[in-house]
């Protein structure tokens, strides 16, 4: 019996949980971090649509107008969440080259030093590889690309250097045709 009133416990304080995270999604802009960590935060967003995300970072920047004069650490607070609003990959702002950026002007023991949770530190430094290895990706695939149009250059300028050349061709014979009629 006392396992079962554990387990039931447990149960309604997951559910209770579940209840928050989902009022978190239905109101699109007012999110707040006190009681959910940025890899939440980034789930959360990942969920939204592009107008909601829209709306969420349309709400952000007026919040950091807002509260950058009355809480030091909200500008900390923002520049995470801006990080993770570029580097969601459904983000209308997405840009990993922007969130690397950003990510890099907090350097990661600025966040150790603002104590920002040991979760939230992991997130961060994984991130921080993640977008790495993304923008090393973009980098090759921006060389294949400029290598494939150089590529195709080189193509079209042989194709039509071989259709001139099957011009003469037709004109030479043409030409040998007169000369063997006139004889």
């Amino acid at each position: 019996m006392r396992i079962l009133m554990l387990i039931f416990i447990y149960l309604l304080s997951m559910f209770l949980t579940g209840c928050q995270s989902l009022t978190a999604v239905n109101s699109q802009h007012n999110i707040e971090l006190k009681n959910i960590s940025y890899s939440q935060y980034y789930l959360l967003l990942s969920g939204f649509n592009e107008t909601q995300l829209a709306t969420e970072i349309s709400y952000q920047q007026s919040r950091l107008v807002e509260e950058k004069n009355k809480d030091k650490n909200h500008d900390l607070v923002w520049q995470l969440k801006s990080v993770i609003l570029h580097s969601l990959p459904s983000s209308p702002v997405h840009n990993p080259f922007t969130a690397k950026s950003k990510l890099n002007r907090l350097s990661l023991d600025t966040l150790q030093t603002q104590k920002v949770a040991v979760a939230d530190f992991a997130f961060f430094k994984m991130l921080r590889s993640q977008l790495n290895q993304q923008i090393i990706l973009l980098n090759k695939l921006t060389v294949e690309k400029k290598s494939q149009q150089g590529i195709k250059q080189a193509y079209q300028k042989q194709l039509l250097e071989f259709q001139y050349l099957q011009q003469q061709i037709i004109q030479l014979k043409s030409i040998e045709k007169n000369i063997n009629e006139h004889g």
